[in-house]
């Protein structure tokens, strides 16, 4: 794989306290450390911020691989009764907070769904579960404190605007 699509975004912020993105795309070799695209971010935003009077308020750099192999595909009776409002969320206690933080999964397989509780003895889940915590400090909460331990798990239904106004499209 020669190049890795990335997208450099940056909000800013104008006087009116109007907010704003840019994007810029890019390819970067495959070879680039997380180092250098941290350090081509500066520059993009340095040389951005030269032809604006609005002010940065945050940079955000987005790396869209091409997917692995092996995941499934959008096909099959399974996938056409998935529902991305089916939401299965895995409680999380984290390093420095007594505040639990919920690892959200929309679409979530029904299967793992048993006498409408969230089976957490369920061999994928044990597996996501290991992944998230350990070895601890990689995963963390949106606070970048590390996730130690799985507390508990939910099944959650979240409508999305999408659906309801699809729902609500009247037909001629």
């Amino acid at each position: 794989m020669p190049n890795v699509p990335v997208e450099y975004n940056g909000l800013v912020l104008d006087g009116q306290q109007t907010t704003a993105l840019v994007t810029s795309n890019l390819n970067l070799p495959d070879s680039s450390t997380l180092a250098q695209v941290v350090a081509a971010q500066g520059v993009w935003a340095q040389a951005v911020d030269g032809v604006l009077d609005a002010a940065f308020t945050g940079v955000y750099a987005v790396v869209n691989p091409p997917l692995p192999g092996g995941l499934k595909a959008a096909t099959g009776a399974t996938w056409m009764a998935s529902l991305v409002e089916n939401t299965g969320i895995i409680d999380f206690s984290a390093t420095g907070t007594s505040r639990r933080w919920g690892q959200a999964l929309p679409g979530f397989k029904m299967a793992l769904v048993v006498n409408g509780k969230v089976d957490v003895a369920n061999a994928a889940i044990v597996a996501l579960v290991d992944l998230l915590t350990n070895p601890t400090g990689i995963f963390t909460n949106a606070d970048q404190q590390s996730l130690e331990a799985a507390l508990d798990a939910l099944l959650s239904f979240r409508k999305r605007a999408f659906s309801r106004q699809r729902s609500t499209k009247l037909y001629p």
